[in-house]
């Protein structure tokens, strides 16, 4: 007989994590170790830094033409990490 104040162990460690406020940092160590297959080999290949802060996804790449192609497919990536997260975590593509 489950009582009203058991919980899984999943969400004890979410309610840990939210009360340290780790949460965003986590978020963005996934983002990131997920990037190389969110975006693609190429893309990956030529991205210098990936950081994920108040729901900003901030992207660094080493190449201008691939800057521009990158600004027409914000919305994809965008949609793709939250699809991947399960929850909107990003709300903003910033490329630099």
């Amino acid at each position: 007989m489950k009582r009203r104040n058991d919980s899984t162990m999943a969400q004890a460690i979410d309610r840990l994590v939210d009360a340290y406020g780790l949460r965003e940092k986590l978020d963005e160590r996934e983002v990131a170790s997920l990037w190389d297959e969110l975006a693609g080999g190429m893309v990956a290949k030529h991205t210098v830094a990936v950081k994920l802060r108040r729901g900003k996804l901030y992207i660094k790449v080493d190449s201008a033409p691939l800057r521009h192609e990158l600004t027409f497919m914000r919305e994809a990536l965008k949609s793709s990490v939250n699809a991947r997260m399960g929850r909107n975590v990003v709300q903003e593509v910033l490329l630099d």
